[in-house]
């Protein structure tokens, strides 16, 4: 009992004389018949909350000790930030050359359950909640004074820990924490996508975007193809006739659907069916 105090009050100090709380996130992520892995990071400071692919903070790191500008793109597509004790969301959401940003209010209605456990030195107590068109539950530390967790997912009296849907297509494990003595600068990667602004849009419009993408995902290389101009090459495959280009459009398009699954269902892309 006296190392689980000893160790909770050095980490509580750190939290106070921090300009950055971060928590790393083991994401589990069911795609089709596949399951990513990937960690994420939650960045919690006095007056911002940001989560975000720990791919970004990685590249990042490389770019400023190398001089080079190293970029990726969010493999999660749950790039938020937000004002801190709100749930006033501002979803980033590349595609292609394209950055979006979609404003949200997203209001997660919990049940405290008395069901508790043990996670190493600390003590979880469980919640649940309907968001998204899922069911979650979620495992939350009264000790640690973050009313926040990854996502959009916030609003219980302590750091949640654990997170899953009913279905398992989404798990969030806290795997780190690191207090940071400067405040983390994400503006390369987050709030602009290096150097890219987003533009604001809604759903609807977003929607727009993502769709006309879908119904014609070759539109460059149509062009190129009827100008005679760069070769067009495919997974390493030459194309020279329209029929090979159409082929690779459906192909694309049937691997848009079976490796799209949204965490909130209630905003999927109405993509057309089968």
């Amino acid at each position: 009992m006296k190392k689980y105090f000893t160790f909770l009050i050095i980490f509580i100090f750190g939290i106070a004389f921090s300009q950055t709380n971060r928590f790393i996130y083991q994401l589990q992520m069911k795609l089709n018949d596949q399951t990513e892995t990937m960690n994420m990071v939650l960045d919690i400071d006095k007056d911002n909350v940001k989560f975000y692919d720990d791919d970004f903070l990685k590249n990042d790191s490389i770019s400023k000790k190398t001089g080079e500008n190293w970029q990726t793109n969010t493999t999660s597509d749950q790039l938020i930030a937000r004002k801190r004790n709100t749930f006033q969301n501002k979803s980033f959401h590349d595609n292609m050359f394209d950055y979006f940003v979609i404003e949200s209010e997203d209001k997660i209605n919990w049940k405290i359950e008395n069901e508790t456990k043990k996670n190493g030195e600390y003590t979880l107590q469980k919640a649940t909640t309907n968001f998204g068109g899922r069911n979650w539950i979620a495992w939350f530390c009264p000790s640690i004074p973050f009313q926040e967790g990854p996502y959009k997912f916030r609003g219980l009296p302590g750091l949640i820990f654990e997170l899953n849907d009913e279905k398992n297509d989404f798990i969030y494990s806290l795997v780190k924490s690191v207090n940071l003595q400067k405040t983390s600068e994400t503006q390369n990667f987050l709030e602009t996508h290096y150097g890219n602004k987003p533009v604001l849009v809604s759903l609807k419009q977003y929607f727009k975007v993502k769709l006309d993408y879908y119904n014609d995902p070759m539109t460059e290389m149509k062009k190129n193809l009827k100008s005679g101009g760069a070769t067009i090459m495919i997974n390493g495959e030459k194309i020279t006739s329209q029929e090979q280009l159409d082929q690779k459009k459906k192909t694309m398009q049937k691997n848009i659907k079976k490796y799209y699954n949204p965490v909130e269902l209630d905003k999927a892309i109405p993509y057309p069916k089968d």
